[in-house]
This record gives C-alpha cells, structure tokens and sequence, in this order.
C-alpha cells in the first residue's frame, strides 16, 4: 500500500511476518490475535459512548505531515471574526460523503491498532468497521432510523442498537456527555452560526487563534472552544466544557491534507478524549474518498445481522447497560438541529439501481 505522500506503507504487524518460517508466523497470529482480543475488550468499556458518534477520518500510522504544500492560505492577515465563520463552513459545506477505507482505530493504553473503514454521509448515515487479521472485530453504525454497535470481544455475545427517535426519550440518554453528532465535528466538520454567541478571535501566538461559542442546552448551557490556525483555517483544536468550565470531550486534528478536487482540507490524525469516560482513541488515516462512496446503499447503511450475537435495543424502559469503568454523565443533550451538508446528488461507485 503506498501513502499519499509516496511512502510504502504496511500494516503495523506487517513487518514482523516477513521472512519468519511458518510455525513462527503462526506463533505470532496467535500473539497478534490476543492484542486485537484485549483491544476490543477496552473498546467494550466504552462501546455505548462509540456507538452514537457518527463520523471519523485520518493517515498513514504513526506517520508525521508539515504543511501540505498544495494547500491555499484561507487569510492573508490576521482574520476576523466573520472571516473565521466563512472559511470554517466554506470547508464543512463542500463535505456530502466521505469515506477511507485505509484508517487504522487505537485507543489509550492498548498498543495495538485495528484496520478500519470508515463511512460516512450526511448527518445519520456512518459506518465504521475494524478487523484483524483473524477477521471482523467491531461495527458501529447510523442510518435514518438507528443506530447499532457490535464488539467481537465484548463481555457478552450483543449487538446493541435503538432508533433515534426511542432513544432521545430514553433514560439511556443521560449517560453521555457530548452530542451524538460531535464527533463529525471533531474531525473539523464543524458549522458556525453567523448569528451565534460567539466570542473571539484571540491570539494564542504561534499563528493559533481561539474563539469560543456558548451553546444553550435545555440541561444548561456549555461553551465550544475552537483553536484555529491563524492562516489555512483549519480547526487544531475543539473543546467541549460544561457550566463549570469543566471539559467533558475534546479532540486534537494534525495531519491535514488539501484535497484540490473537493476544495477542502481534512486532519488525517484525530485524537479524541473524554475525561469522565476514562476514553482515550485515536483515528489515522492514509486517504480519504470525498463525495463518493462505494458499493450497494442497502449494505453499507443497514443493521447487519450477526449470527451468535443477540440485537438488544437499548432504548427499551428494561434495558440495563454493562458493567464497565465508564463513570456515567447525569447529562443529557438533544441533538444540535445543524442542517444537512447534502448539497449535492450522492454517488455511489460500483452499485446501479438498474437489474
């Protein structure tokens, strides 16, 4: 597999294989296969939180990117406030679908990663799908109706799953601190209402500015730090904090890459932590596909159906969450009412409605 940047890469294990003698590679399968095993289980303690996140993105592993040198300078001097608004959604806007299917999944404290593909298109329709070598591991997923999450190696043989409507009801609700949708704006998809409570820019030196926006919730209200680069416009930084001033999610974005034929920039390294889910993880990506997805809708976009693996509905009144670590936010947030980026026709690669 080549990198954008011209780079062979390899998977992670890659290298420990080659030119090992067969019962040697079939020693390290095993040892690989328990690190994927003890991955997934720390994924477990947090699969209710992942399950309602609908985006992702990012690189190639561990690489490291300087400035892309194709990418234009969104302001010439310092920006104002009104400027920061129009770059920011100019970039979000142009995004209808976006898919990798190169992204590897890492969370803290495990060291090892998951090759993942990732789905995703407009404010319901994500997928994310993680495997190892010995097969599938993990998949999340959204459409108009639901949601699902499903772990190889979680504690019990489940696949969870609640439509949206039952679930924005349900008592469940309360265990989450951010908005199902936040993680598309971590990647830096993030829309900036032009009349909105904003505050800012400030200067944080380095060619880094800040602004800051209070987003009211019937819960109270929180306030949305975003750190931005004080001349391509991309969002380094964003930072959910609570009445308190207490953050409760944040993610950092490195790696951006301007893609000339969408005219938009993208981080390929996302680093997401929430502080009271003990949840640290990581997304890298080598390439992005914009506005164009591959394969039949049905598939990509439907509730798989996992033999062994019983579906429980987590929106229903006798649902009884997992044990896990995960210490429970009291919090509850409705969705945020953003409007579609739909904008344009989707296309879908490989797949005609014509038989």
């Amino acid at each position: 597999m080549t990198c954008g940047w011209g780079r062979v890469f390899e998977p992670p294990d890659a290298q420990r294989f080659r030119g090992l003698e067969d019962s040697t590679l079939a020693t390290q399968i095993v040892e690989t296969h328990s690190k994927d095993a003890d991955l997934n289980r720390t994924l477990a303690t947090g699969c209710l939180l992942l399950t309602l996140f609908v985006a992702s993105g990012a690189t190639c592993r561990r690489n490291t990117f300087g400035v892309d040198p194709m990418a234009p300078a969104a302001f010439v001097t310092p920006p104002t406030l009104d400027e920061i608004i129009y770059a920011v959604n100019a970039n979000t806007s142009r995004v209808q679908q976006l898919h990798s299917d190169s992204a590897w999944l890492s969370v803290g404290g495990v060291p090892t990663s998951l090759r993942t593909s990732v789905s995703l298109e407009g404010q319901q329709r994500f997928r994310l799908k993680s495997k190892s070598i010995v097969g599938p591991e993990l998949d999340i997923g959204s459409n108009e109706e639901l949601f699902w999450f499903w772990a190889k190696h979680a504690p019990e043989p489940l696949v969870f799953f609640a439509s949206h409507r039952d679930f924005a009801a349900s008592p469940t609700r309360g265990m989450f601190p951010v908005d199902p949708h936040w993680l598309i704006e971590a990647i830096g998809l993030v829309q900036l209402e032009p009349g909105g409570m904003h505050e800012g820019p400030f200067s944080l030196g380095d060619g880094r500015v800040e602004v800051r926006t209070r987003l009211a919730r019937p819960t109270g209200d929180m306030t949305r730090v975003l750190v931005i680069d004080g001349r391509y416009g991309y969002i380094l930084e964003q930072h959910l904090l609570d009445a308190t001033g207490r953050a409760v999610a944040s993610s950092r974005t490195s790696g951006h890459r301007f893609y000339a034929s969408a005219a938009v920039a993208l981080p390929h390294r996302i680093e997401i932590e929430m502080p009271d889910a003990e949840l640290r993880l990581t997304i890298e990506v080598n390439e992005y596909a914009i506005n164009s997805l591959y394969g039949s809708p049905d598939e990509l976009w439907g509730m798989p159906q996992i033999e062994g693996f019983t579906p429980v509905n987590i929106a229903a009144p006798q649902f009884t969450p997992p044990a896990s670590p995960i210490t429970s936010s009291s919090r509850g947030f409705p969705s945020n009412g953003r409007p579609s980026r739909l904008t344009q026709q989707p296309a879908y690669r490989g797949y005609s409605t014509v038989r």
